[in-house]
């Protein structure tokens, strides 16, 4: 599956985050063999993404960030943190 036009985070960048606007994803099953911007996008990347159209999705501008996982806890509560 290949998302394009979208804008893309990742954790490369100066701050420890990488906006990319006009960017692209290739997903091969259930793992993403390619992220980047869609102007980079390697020809191969594209031709195998798009070898169907249902393959290729406009994500209209969407944000698309990592699945980050805020793992905390409040000193009010008072059960298992478990």
């Amino acid at each position: 599956m290949y998302l394009h036009n979208l804008r893309l985070v990742t954790m490369n960048g100066p701050k420890g985050y990488d906006p990319i606007d006009a960017a692209a994803v290739l997903i091969d099953g259930d793992r993403v063999v390619w992220a980047g911007r869609e102007s980079d996008a390697p020809a191969s990347v594209i031709a195998a993404a798009t070898a169907e159209q249902q393959d290729r999705r406009d994500m209209g501008g969407r944000l698309m960030t990592p699945g980050l996982i805020d793992c905390h806890t409040h000193l009010v509560f008072g059960g298992n943190r478990a």
